[in-house]
C-alpha cells in the first residue's frame, strides 16, 4: 500500500501544473475571438492534460497538499469560464440557445461553492469521481457543437455537471469537518460513520 503524505508547501510540481492551468485557461478567449481554432483546440487539450497531470504527480510523488487541492478547484472553475468565454466569442447566437442547459450547471456550480463556504468557511475540493468523469466528456462535446454536429453531447456535459455539483453539496451537507478528496457520497457518509465510532 502506497502512503501519501500531506504537505502545506505551496512550491510542488503538482502546484505548479495547476498554477500553469489557471495562467493558461483565460488564453483560451482571445485565441476564439482572433479565431485561432488549431491553437484553441491544442490548448484546450493541453489544459485537459493538466488536470491529469496534476493529480498524477500528486500521487507519484506520493505528496497530497490541501493547498494544491484547493488550486485545483479554482483552476477548474477558471478553465470551465474561459471555456464559456470561448464558446461565447465563437457562437454567441447558440450559446444563446443553450442558455438553460448552461444556466444550469453554472448556478449549481456556484450553489455547491456556496454551500461549503457557508458551513465550513472554505472552498469545496471533493474532487469526486462524477466531476472527473465530467472531464472525459466537454472537451469531446465541445468540439462536436463547434463543429455544428451535434448540441446533444453539450447538454449531456451540462447535466452531468450539474449532478456532480448537487452531489458536491449532499457531501457537505453530510461532512461535519471540511476535508478535500472525497470521491463520492458513499465516501463522505463512510467518513462521518468512522468518525462517530471513535
Amino acid at each position: 500500500m502506497t502512503l501519501l503524505y500531506e504537505t502545506d508547501r505551496w512550491l510542488t510540481l503538482p502546484n505548479l501544473v495547476t498554477s500553469a492551468r489557471i495562467v493558461g485557461s483565460p488564453a483560451l478567449i482571445p485565441l476564439a475571438i482572433g479565431g485561432q481554432m488549431t491553437l484553441l483546440a491544442a490548448l484546450a487539450l493541453f489544459l485537459v492534460f493538466t488536470e491529469w497531470l496534476d493529480g498524477f504527480l500528486a500521487r507519484r510523488s506520493h505528496v497530497t497538499s490541501s493547498v494544491g487541492a484547493r488550486l485545483d478547484t479554482v483552476a477548474d472553475a477558471v478553465f470551465y469560464l474561459s471555456l464559456l468565454g470561448a464558446l461565447i466569442a465563437l457562437q454567441r447566437d447558440e450559446v444563446a440557445q443553450e442558455k438553460y442547459w448552461m444556466l444550469a450547471a453554472i448556478t449549481s456550480y456556484a450553489l455547491s461553492w456556496l454551500a461549503c463556504l457557508v458551513k465550513f468557511r472554505q472552498l469545496p475540493s471533493y474532487h469526486t469521481w462524477a466531476a472527473k468523469g465530467v472531464w472525459l466528456i466537454i472537451i469531446p462535446a465541445t468540439i462536436l457543437w463547434v463543429a455544428d454536429i451535434t448540441a446533444w453531447m453539450v447538454r449531456l456535459a451540462m447535466l452531468l455537471v450539474t449532478l456532480a455539483n448537487l452531489e458536491a453539496i449532499c457531501i457537505t451537507h453530510v461532512l461535519s469537518q471540511c476535508q478535500v478528496d472525497v470521491p463520492s457520497l458513499w465516501h463522505a457518509r463512510r467518513i462521518e460513520r468512522q468518525r462517530s465510532m471513535v
